[in-house]
């Protein structure tokens, strides 16, 4: 067995070498795809399965090694190497979290099957590990910051038993000593400390709809300000010596902004704005709290300095070609390093290790998947109007060399609180490679856009929600851009919920449906909701209601996809996880037995191993390629076709 196995994996390993992964290409059907001058098909498994694949570079302190993963044939892993050599020393398996490098030493940190450990790269074996978690907390522990010199102790939440509350503790980096330092209660969220570690602020949930945030003083933790959960506050650095810190917040506005946030008396003070959308978040350069540069927004790539370290950052950006999104930033103890992702002009990603100090950079890496970047395309903002006035904000992104109207995917985002921003879309970048126009639109009640924006979708769902769905693929009409027999509707949770809905209540609109890991049920799902969920089960009333009003469960009723399989009008695609936690595939079960009894066109595939979406590479793999044969049956775009890939052995990871 062992000799078949070894076989397998090199013979795979030829086939993968030589190129001869055997294919059958399907090409477009579509009059507007077969007139265009597409790009090359790229193959389904250079998207989802690509054996070479490298990435999540993280840095040691002084720069000179890198952990990241690897993809292989003999299964994926944790690489170590040196970087001035490009040398391989080590290697660890996959399933590690939270990586990052002793503040002096070459000793790799890791959490890895519950605990947090220590090892040396060279001397990568099990057996050498030394176990570095809290010994205190046995009732579990979350770290809350990297040690950035030798004799740091670590902010770490945790439990002293399971049945305890969680406290804030000061642990020793061996693990061994934990000094309880700010004691929490069974409504806290979080502390915010001083510069010196000490316990500032404290946010409790006060009732669903409430958090109170307290400042500590000589005579205990004193009330400070209300937040209301319309309302957004994300401190984003420690208190500062004057009694200020910068925070992320919507009080008293419409917009997010950056301000200075006074814990005296709970005034703030706007530093940076944007009139058309919320600020983005912060990103900081060191594995101090302290925030380095801004995203001005979720519709710009505009980015505005808060450090010096932060404009040397944005200046080597400027090196590529414009815009340039950003992925995985991790910086390094010393505060000299930081390894980053960008992607210029949508290209997929290059790695870079950035030497703030000496203002220069050096490549890592670049994903496998770039070798394609000339086929790869730039998406752009956009906006629609809706029925009612309200102006849409959405991603547009076209495939190359097309003048005619085409099949076009509106893509609905999760949430509903959630949106499509400015950046590389791997998932959007396969489907312009199938021939197909990808509109991702932020419908009412999505995030980014402002409180206003938000509370216009709440209790919209199935009405303001999605007519401004239904408005999209209108105006894609309208633009000259899409072919109105060729309209896909696809969303992912509550966009697959939209997704589902849009094929039922908009006859004639829409031609087909991609549907995964849904909420089909709106009542079940406000039911049987995840226990986590609990704590913020006031966001979700915003949006759909409370089940036990009889107004709100009627709603509920009346615009939930499995309630309406006689208005079906089209084909479904639609997708479920057996270990989804989050939308029961009960739900998927129960629409698919009514579609079937109704005789509706409805195809489901359910991913054994899968939660609430897939991970491994071989359902990536089987997802891309059921969405594509449906879509080039449905609507006529281009298909990869067979991947030998698809039947690789189970022991090839």
């Amino acid at each position: 067995m062992k000799k078949l196995k070894k076989f397998l994996i090199v013979f795979f390993a030829v086939l993968a070498g030589a190129g001869l992964f055997i294919t059958r290409d399907i090409p477009a059907a579509h009059p507007g795809l077969k007139s265009a001058d597409l790009a090359p098909l790229i193959p389904t498994r250079a998207f989802y399965a690509d054996p070479r694949s490298a990435f999540g570079y993280v840095a040691s302190s002084d720069g000179r090694f890198v952990a990241y993963e690897q993809a292989s044939f003999t299964g994926r892993r944790v690489a170590v190497k040196e970087v001035s050599s490009d040398r391989e020393i080590g290697a660890f398996p996959i399933g590690l979290h939270s990586k990052r490098w002793h503040p002096s030493k070459p000793l790799l940190r890791f959490i890895y099957d519950g605990h947090d450990w220590e090892a040396d790269p060279f001397s990568p074996e099990r057996e050498n590990w030394k176990r570095i978690s809290p010994v205190r907390l046995s009732g579990g522990w979350q770290k809350n910051q990297f040690a950035m010199d030798d004799e740091m102790p670590i902010l770490t939440w945790g439990k002293e038993h399971g049945s305890g509350n969680g406290h804030m503790w000061l642990v020793s980096q061996d693990g061994l000593t934990a000094e309880k330092i700010a004691e929490g209660n069974a409504k806290t969220q979080y502390w915010v400390f001083d510069e010196n570690t000490q316990p500032t602020l404290r946010l409790d949930s006060l009732d669903p709809a409430t958090t109170r945030l307290f400042r500590n003083t000589e005579t205990g933790w004193r009330k400070l300000i209300d937040i209301d959960v319309n309302d957004a506050f994300w401190p984003l650095s420690d208190v500062q010596g004057d009694g200020t810190l910068l925070a992320r917040s919507t009080r008293g506005r419409d917009k997010a902004a950056i301000v200075k946030f006074d814990v005296n008396d709970g005034t703030e003070e706007v530093l940076i704005a944007n009139e058309t959308a919320d600020v983005g978040w912060a990103t900081a350069l060191t594995m101090s709290r302290e925030p380095d540069f801004v995203r001005l927004g979720t519709d710009s790539f505009e980015r505005i300095a808060l450090t010096e370290r932060g404009q040397v950052f944005l200046d080597i950006l400027a090196e590529f070609p414009q815009p340039v999104s950003l992925g995985f930033t991790s910086p390094t103890a010393s505060g000299r390093y930081v390894a980053q992702a960008l992607s210029p002009q949508s290209q997929s990603y290059v790695y870079l290790l950035i030497d703030l100090q000496e203002k220069s950079y050096v490549t890592l890496g670049e994903y496998q998947f770039r070798r394609f970047k000339d086929s790869l395309v730039q998406e752009k903002p956009v906006h629609f109007v809706a029925r009612d006035g309200l102006e849409i904000p959405a991603v547009l992104m076209l495939p190359k060399g097309v003048t005619d109207p085409i099949p076009f995917v509106v893509h609905i985002h999760g949430g509903p609180a959630q949106h499509i921003g400015l950046g590389y879309d791997h998932e959007s970048q396969f489907l312009a490679n199938r021939g197909y126009g990808v509109l991702s639109v932020n419908f009412r009640g999505s995030t980014g856009f402002g409180k206003a924006f938000q509370a216009a979708g709440f209790k919209q769902f199935g009405r303001a929600m999605q007519d401004d769905i239904a408005d999209a693929a209108r105006w894609l009409v309208d633009e000259g851009l899409a072919d109105e027999e060729a309209l896909i509707a696809m969303g992912t949770s509550y966009g697959g919920y939209a997704a589902a809905l849009a094929m039922t209540r908009d006859p004639g609109l829409f031609d087909a449906g991609v549907v995964e890991f849904p909420m089909l049920d709106v009542g079940f799902q406000s039911k049987h909701h995840p226990v986590f969920w609990q704590d913020g089960i006031a966001g979700w009333w915003r949006y759909f209601g409370q089940i036990d009003r009889p107004e709100d469960l009627e709603a509920m009723r009346r615009y939930s996809p499995i309630n309406r399989i006689d208005d079906l009008h089209g084909p479904l695609l639609v997708l479920g996880g057996m270990r989804d936690q989050i939308t029961a595939v009960q739900q998927v079960k129960n629409f698919e037995e009514a579609a079937l009894e109704k005789n509706r066109d409805v195809t489901v595939h359910y991913f054994a191993e899968a939660g609430h979406g897939v991970s491994h590479w071989r359902d990536q793999l089987r997802r891309a390629r059921l969405i594509e044969d449906f879509l080039a049956e449905q609507i006529g775009g281009r298909s990869g076709g067979f991947e030998f890939a698809e039947r690789a052995p189970a022991f090839i990871d």
